[in-house]
């Protein structure tokens, strides 16, 4: 299986090729939202597309990634080569934002001590007897 880091390598490849196909951009964007290791939660997804397109999904659309893929697939077919080139360079954008925060969180993270379960306590409490 291939790791959030090297969906975003190979997408930011792609993303920097200067004849970029509309299928390869629908490509792209679908992958970016139909994987949940690059962009985990749904709403996020919908600021995802609200960002890069500038369009703004009812709720209902927003619960379903298969749904936001097709909308946004049809409304990529309609854009010219000029708009193509800005969504090019909002995905761009967006990815590093994305690279950014992921590097920020795994550093402030602090590792969290393990609770014990009540059946490990419920041990160490009948030893004590």
């Amino acid at each position: 299986m291939i790791n959030q880091g090297n969906n975003i390598a190979i997408i930011r490849n792609y993303l920097k090729k200067t004849n970029l196909d509309i299928i390869d951009l629908i490509g792209i964007i679908t992958v970016l939202i139909i994987k949940k290791d690059v962009i985990k939660k749904n709403s996020d997804v919908g600021e995802f597309v609200n960002n890069i397109l500038k369009v703004k999904f009812p709720e209902y659309v927003i619960r379903s990634r298969t749904l936001i893929a097709a909308r946004v697939s049809r409304i990529l077919l309609e854009l010219d080569d000029d708009k193509i080139e800005n969504i090019k360079e909002n995905i761009l954008k967006y990815i590093d934002k994305i690279d950014i925060e992921d590097m920020n969180k795994e550093s402030s993270t602090p590792k969290k001590n393990k609770k014990k379960n009540e059946n490990k306590k419920l041990e160490k409490w009948l030893k004590g007897l």
